[in-house]
């Protein structure tokens, strides 16, 4: 795997090779919704094994009840203070970790804790209920809100994004991944789906696109272009939000565009199919709007994710078709993963069940800090 493990340089950040540990929600923040010494130790034993870029856990900007009541939040000063013993860590093993900002938008319910005990609205673009969800905490397990609060100037949102970001700096971050797919509010805003606005937010490509792009200018003039990056997902289905094929193609034709020209770090593409609505026989949307983005004289690296095996990324990258591969949920169970890389051992696969990939558990280390390495 000499290309794979090859190092490379991601902006002015060196990397040991071309490998990423996707952003993955644990639930696992019990302690006021901030890093615990297992959060810690989790990112800090795979740095030590030799990751080349690990993308922390998606991290809420404000007050939120997603169906995670113990996911991360970074928008107080003792946020950043918790979130210092994770990156200093990272860094003490050589590595290097970026910070996921993270708003639900519409997949939110008003009645989990967090929501429930401040009172802050739920936000999205439209008042337009997302199908499907389960509170698995609260009675009757609800699905999404359609208590939806529709801001006429989502501006103040924009702020929080850049308050939550420079925190990440205060905490001692490398960079930033913008979280961009999922259903979440950005990705609520590109989608005609969720998005009806009337206003410069909502109808042409360019105004549903438009709140992204402020966001991503908010995050680029707190850390500079080149230590940003932004993580999409054209044929995305996830939380209701599957589109047309035609809007597919003209909306991240345009973003992916517009993207570039910002002169970003890296642009991950997620290959992630779309079962809710009809795409192209073999459809890959990172042969699509991957050439967009890796190009001769481009210094924007073409980052990708979505169950690549291992031979297929070393392929890939041979080929100088991407730049880095992630992997994500084999390093919940691999927390060798780079060391088996390197001398050939097959990745260890769950055999606990679905339901370990997300906490908390009795005890704190279980399924999360007690997977065996492979020597």
């Amino acid at each position: 795997m000499t290309h794979l493990l090859q190092p490379i340089t991601l902006g002015s950040i060196p990397l040991r090779n071309r490998i990423t540990m996707g952003s993955m929600t644990r639930n696992r923040c019990v302690e006021d919704n901030k890093p615990t010494a297992e959060t810690v130790r989790h990112y800090a034993e795979r740095a030590r094994d030799g990751v080349g870029l690990i993308i922390a856990e998606g991290t809420f900007i404000s007050y939120n009840g997603s169906e995670w009541p113990y996911a991360p939040v970074m928008f107080e000063e003792d946020h950043a203070e918790a979130w210092k013993k994770v990156t200093g860590a990272v860094h003490r093993e050589g590595g290097k970790i970026f910070f996921q900002p993270w708003h639900p938008g519409r997949i939110q319910n008003e009645n989990m804790p967090m929501l429930k005990q401040t009172g802050y609205p739920v936000y999205a673009p439209s008042r337009i209920k997302a199908a499907g969800g389960k509170y698995r905490s609260l009675e009757d397990r609800p699905g999404h809100t359609e208590n939806i609060t529709v801001p006429e100037d989502p501006g103040f949102i924009v702020e929080q994004y850049r308050d939550s970001v420079r925190l990440a700096k205060e905490a001692g971050f490398d960079g930033i991944e913008l979280l961009c797919q999922g259903g979440y509010l950005l990705h609520n805003f590109l989608t005609s789906h969720s998005n009806k606005r009337t206003d410069r937010y909502g109808g042409t490509v360019q105004n549903r696109c438009r709140f992204p792009l402020e966001v991503l200018d908010a995050i680029i003039s707190v850390w500079g272009s080149r230590a940003v990056g932004i993580k999409i997902c054209p044929s995305d289905d996830y939380n209701d939000t599957a589109v047309p094929f035609t809007e597919l193609s003209e909306t991240y034709d345009h973003l992916v565009r517009q993207l570039m020209v910002r002169d970003l770090g890296f642009v991950n593409i997620s290959r992630r199919g779309c079962d809710g609505t009809e795409l192209p026989c073999g459809y890959d949307p990172v042969k699509h709007f991957g050439p967009l983005v890796k190009y001769p004289g481009s210094k924007t690296l073409l980052m990708v994710n979505h169950e690549y095996t291992v031979a297929e990324a070393e392929s890939l990258i041979t080929r100088g078709e991407i730049d880095v591969v992630t992997f994500a949920r084999p390093f919940i169970y691999n927390p060798d993963l780079i060391s088996r890389i390197k001398t050939g051992v097959p990745f260890a696969v769950n055999d606990r069940g679905g339901f370990v990939n997300y906490g908390p558990f009795a005890r704190p280390e279980e399924n999360y800090n007690d997977w065996p390495r492979a020597t």
